[in-house]
């Protein structure tokens, strides 16, 4: 059986921008996948004046604006506001001592967001920058050679006379073979489309995975008031992270009422009588609810679009190898790229658009000055316009739980299997900036990762209440390799949450005492 369908009609292939329609089959930048890492690459070798398409199988501009970033904070966002109100006197009388969040107007305002699923205004930006769009699924010929097929079996072969860019995007993980869940086939369940497009709340929401997407998810039902349960079969959640962030979120979680088990697998899955889904776990225990997500991770959609016949490997989890300059290993002359979820670099919509618009400098560069030997070589200079540094030590994100958590760079465990000599800075959340911000509560944590022999930061954690833009900072320290002695001189505005850079040297030179 298929994953549930959102009781709503989302029309994935709308009917203009055929493989018919194209006026020109030969351009000089081609394109598989109009998310925003795509977008982003596609308007910059545009401008550049190099003719680009666009080719896109669904809706035009990914998941992002329909069913991943855009539209789970907008269902995110509102139950935080009312729970910063709520802890501040002056706003908490005005409050209902039990608020319950207007949940169609949550849904109303996701739908604004997502423009309910009309992607005719981003279409249209990218033909403003002179983009060329067609819609259908594309499939590698040969190089540089790609043949698109829409849902009606409309096809044109289209060519690349410098690149093709693979930014297909990713699809949700459903494990198959001795690693999958018994009887998954035979039940309705939600992948986190389903989840963040739904206009109902279930009674009961089982989630399977607690990464980013399983946590997110199990915030959001929790402030819509539904009965949410959480599994995770690492020891902690969100186990990519430093674990006192994964423990602070956990917490969390249980005091919004989230049933959070850890250590626990989902092992087999029936549809009971009432049509409710009963879930064996690894331990034993069985557990029923309403509905059933399954948020166990993202696979790369490079598969069964021409690579394997080109003899271009892809590693077991689907992801491509590629070079700094975003160029895919395995393919000469540097005619194929791989950005965002292909490569699996770093699977995230900013840093995506990041490596879109280094591999865009690479494919400008070497279509204006092909015989030029220093082109070739332009993307060995770390931090340089065609070199993704970035991926390698300055990864950022933030994961819109409530609290948030927000980071960059290497966690310690990251570092010391790296071979780094590293310590870890920690410091709470106490102080005035943070008092005022949370009415004399406000609960935090943040940690450093320090380079003890370059004396500089390589990582940085934050967790606590709306604290997403604290890490940026960060992020440049890490970017620019700042000495810390010198980083001490950034001095943070008072009272604000960020003075808990001020903090974190505190506790640096209590270390050193």
């Amino acid at each position: 059986m298929s994953p549930t369908p959102t009781p709503r009609h989302i029309n994935l292939h709308p009917e203009n921008h055929t493989p018919a329609s194209l006026a020109a089959t030969t351009f000089a930048v081609i394109v598989l996948g109009s998310g925003p890492a795509g977008r982003t690459l596609a308007s910059q070798t545009s401008s550049a004046g190099l003719s680009t398409l666009i080719i896109e199988a669904e809706l035009f501009g990914g998941d992002c604006p329909y069913w991943a970033c855009i539209p789970s904070k907008a269902l995110l966002r509102p139950a935080e506001s009312l729970s910063a109100s709520r802890g501040l006197s002056g706003a908490r009388e005005l409050i209902s001592p039990q608020p319950q969040i207007n949940v169609q107007g949550v849904f109303s305002r996701r739908d604004a967001f997502t423009s309910r699923w009309d992607d005719s205004a981003i279409v249209d930006i990218s033909l403003e920058q002179g983009c060329t769009v067609v819609r259908g699924r594309g499939r590698l010929l040969s190089e540089r050679t790609v043949a698109v097929t829409n849902v009606n079996g409309e096809k044109v072969v289209v060519a690349a006379t410098q690149a093709v860019v693979l930014a297909t995007g990713s699809d949700p993980v459903i494990r198959t073979g001795a690693s999958a869940i018994a009887g998954l086939s035979d039940v309705p369940f939600w992948t986190p489309r389903e989840a963040t497009a739904a206009d109902m709340v279930p009674a009961h929401l089982v989630i399977v995975g607690a990464g980013p997407v399983g946590c997110e998810m199990a915030t959001a039902y929790a402030g819509f008031g539904g009965r949410v349960t959480l599994l995770n079969a690492s020891a902690e959640i969100l186990p990519a992270l430093e674990a006192r962030a994964g423990m602070i979120v956990r917490e969390a979680l249980r005091d919004a009422g989230v049933d959070v088990r850890v250590s626990v697998r989902a092992t087999r899955v029936r549809k009971n009588a009432d049509d409710t889904v009963a879930v064996e776990l690894s331990d034993g225990s069985v557990l029923s609810g309403t509905t059933l997500l399954v948020a166990a991770g993202r696979t790369p959609r490079t598969r069964e679009i021409g690579l394997e016949e080109l003899g271009i490997k892809l590693s077991s989890r689907g992801r491509l190898g590629v070079d700094a300059s975003l160029a895919v290993k395995g393919a000469s002359g540097r005619w194929l790229y791989a950005i965002g979820d292909a490569n699996g670099l770093s699977p995230t919509t900013h840093m995506g658009s990041y490596q879109a618009r280094i591999a865009a400098n690479a494919i400008i560069a070497r279509a204006q000055s092909p015989s030029a030997t220093a082109v070739g070589s332009l993307d060995t200079i770390p931090w340089s316009r065609f070199a993704d540094t970035a991926d390698e030590k300055a990864v950022s994100g933030v994961i819109f739980t409530d609290p948030n958590v927000a980071y960059v760079g290497l966690t310690v465990a990251e570092a010391e299997k790296r071979g780094m000599k590293v310590k870890a800075v920690e410091a709470e959340f106490e102080f005035p900036g943070a008092w005022v911000h949370a009415e004399f509560n406000y609960k935090g944590w943040a940690n450093w990762v320090v380079d003890t022999e370059k004396k500089v930061l390589v990582g940085a954690t934050f967790v606590g209440r709306e604290a997403a833009d604290l890490v940026h900072a960060s992020t440049v320290a890490i970017v620019a390799e700042i000495p810390l002695d010198r980083l001490r001189h950034a001095v943070p505005p008072f009272p604000t949450v960020s003075e808990i850079y001020t903090v974190l040297f505190a506790a640096l030179d209590a270390d050193r005492e």
